[in-house]
């Protein structure tokens, strides 16, 4: 099955956006903060493993590599849950761990309550209002979608046409009977039910047996309008035997059978021969790529006739730019700060530095070079030129011709590319030096990587109590088997870690630090070499809570006192090969910048 271009279902679409239905699963309420399928299914085994252990629950997370191990040991294909990844794996949780309905019902709704939808989300609310969406199928619990349309309603309603969705769950299936009837659009079936409701499918046993009323309401509607599929994998046996049942149908969805995914390689065989068996049959069926839900809204708001207050209505829901330009720091009243950026004042940097000339040398030889010699200064090449810190005779050898001693200003502006990068890896490794860290570069990257070593200084131990403390349980580690090896076979590393770069704002330099997780590389077979590193997904939902306000502002705490311990400015140290008499060091702030409400 090949992938088709996103467009082309963009502009059938527009030409009449009635033709289609929709049906959503959890990946379309992603970006609401909504756990996905695995979370929830790891949270529940969580929860079992913690009771059946005598452990406190709340010490331990998912997402740490050690529980994940301890998890995957222990629930793997063992003590009654299936194998992960598995299309059973979700619903097992379920049955092991909450087994009582009235149970399940509370659980969901602690996840669901308070959630509010994504900006994806509040497009289809606005595309409903609009009357562009008829019908729509969602395997999910929350009511995020009814939000949604209940916000754009009363923003822009017609007073003449419905203000509200004809919400048809497990406990008010009679509504589906009516889904072909002008009169009851728009309408949501929502086929496990809603956490509202006192219904609910969650075991496999319950999802085996879909709603018949629901399920009937998806074949009548099959004979007369397409299908775009979003945020859902096919893992249910009941859904996707309702909709390889409904492509059979004579004239089966006449706009298309549209299924969109996140990966192509990871896209489950089911859905492929549910596609391809429709085409088969007859079914215009497609296969199309889609990062989020929010991406496809996005694209379908630009090509939506909407009224112009409807259009004014979703030009308003265009979240703020992430990165905008902010006021500098000010001390001045009495008003307390709003936001805290990850950055750090360079008071003061050393003044002189070596500098040689080499040519026929390209960046891999010369790092080649730096680890034959042993090399334990600091040394960086940049337009025909190394700079560097260090023994000089040493670094002539190292260059291959006679070095010199250059005076620099490092902190008075925008530099040139030999002195910059000779800053940036100057403090990284200064700052490596002064944590129970080593240090990280690449022609890319600068980056400071913390390690759980045995033997550390007690105020290299306070440092690492601290980061545990900060990042919630370790902080370095092995990831388990399933994300493969590394280059010696063994499981692959991971660590917190900073990533390090210099910029000149406000007449000072600034060194700024972006906190993320750093994993060893995956060495892939042959077979390998095409698929996606899982890694990745694990790296992403590690940080979905971390990217809150306060999680963030506690993980920059962290780090600026750690390179700036004390409340005060702090100096860091070049490498011992770098005599401190000759060169001097770094001085820093110990305050992150800031920024204050206008007087």
């Amino acid at each position: 099955m090949n992938l088709e271009d996103r467009g082309n279902f963009i502009r059938a679409w527009a030409i009449k956006p009635q033709r289609f239905a929709w049906l959503l699963g959890a990946g379309a309420s992603a970006l609401a903060g909504l756990p996905t399928a695995s979370q929830i299914r790891d949270d529940l085994l969580l929860r079992l493993y913690a009771d059946r252990h005598g452990l406190v629950r709340q010490h331990l997370h998912p997402n740490d590599p050690a529980i994940q191990a301890a998890l995957d040991a222990y629930f793997n294909g063992h003590n009654g849950m299936v194998p992960f990844g598995t299309d059973d794996d979700y619903s097992t949780a379920f049955e092991l761990a909450l087994p009582e309905e009235s149970s399940r019902h509370e659980y969901l709704q602690g996840l669901l309550s308070g959630r509010k939808p994504s900006y994806g989300q509040r497009i289809f609310g606005a595309l409903i209002s609009a009357g562009l969406v008829n019908i729509t199928v969602t395997t999910n619990f929350d009511a995020l979608i009814e939000q949604a349309a209940a916000e754009s309603f009363a923003t822009v309603g017609d007073a003449n046409k419905p203000t509200l969705l004809n919400v048809a769950a497990l406990g008010s299936s009679d509504r589906a009977r009516q889904i072909l009837k002008p009169s009851a659009h728009p309408t949501l079936i929502k086929l496990h039910g809603d956490f509202q409701e006192s219904a609910l499918k969650n075991l496999k046993s319950e999802l085996a047996s879909q709603d018949a009323v629901l399920r009937q309401s998806v074949h009548d509607a099959s004979r007369s309008i397409g299908l775009a599929v979003v945020g859902y994998s096919g893992r249910d046996d009941s859904v996707m035997e309702m909709l390889e049942s409904a492509s059979k149908v004579d004239g089966a969805w006449p706009a298309g059978l549209w299924w969109f995914t996140r990966n192509r390689d990871r896209t489950s065989n089911r859905v492929i021969s549910l596609l391809q068996d429709a085409q088969d049959l007859g079914v215009s069926a497609h296969l199309l790529e889609l990062e989020t839900f929010d991406e496809l809204m996005v694209d379908l708001a630009k090509q939506a006739d909407l009224t112009a207050e409807a259009r004014k209505y979703v030009s308003g829901l265009q979240p703020r730019a992430q990165r905008t330009a902010a006021a500098p720091p000010t001390a001045t009243g009495k008003h307390y700060p709003i936001i805290r950026y990850n950055a750090i004042p360079i008071l003061s940097a050393p003044a002189t530095a070596l500098r040689a000339t080499i040519s026929g040398v390209d960046h891999e030889e010369f790092r080649a070079r730096c680890r034959e010699t042993d090399w334990r200064g600091v040394a960086v090449m940049a337009g025909g030129a190394v700079w560097g810190w260090g023994n000089g005779e040493e670094f002539s050898d190292l260059v291959g011709s006679r070095a010199e001693v250059v005076d620099l200003d490092l902190t008075s502006g925008v530099l040139e590319p030999g002195p910059h990068a000779l800053l940036v890896d100057g403090l990284t490794r200064a700052i490596a030096k002064a944590l129970p860290a080593w240090p990280r570069i690449t022609r890319r990257h600068n980056e400071v990587v913390l390690e759980e070593w045995d033997d550390l200084t007690p105020e290299r131990t306070e440092l690492l109590q601290m980061f545990k403390n900060v990042y919630g349980g370790h902080v370095a580690g092995r990831l388990i088997d399933r994300y493969g090896p590394d280059r010696d076979g063994q499981p692959r590393r991971w660590a917190e870690a900073v990533r390090l770069h210099v910029e000149f704002r406000w007449g000072l330099t600034w060194l700024i630090f972006s906190p993320y997780t750093w994993v060893d590389r995956w060495e892939r077979s042959d077979e390998q070499q095409d698929e996606p590193d899982s890694a990745s997904e694990w790296r992403r939902e590690r940080w979905v809570q971390r990217k809150k306000n306060e999680k963030w502002a506690e993980l920059i705490q962290a780090w600026t006192t750690a390179i700036a311990p004390g409340r005060k400015a702090a100096s860091l140290r070049l490498p011992y090969a770098a005599d401190p008499k000759t060169f001097g060091g770094f001085r820093v702030g110990a305050t992150s910048a800031y920024s204050w409400r206008a007087p």
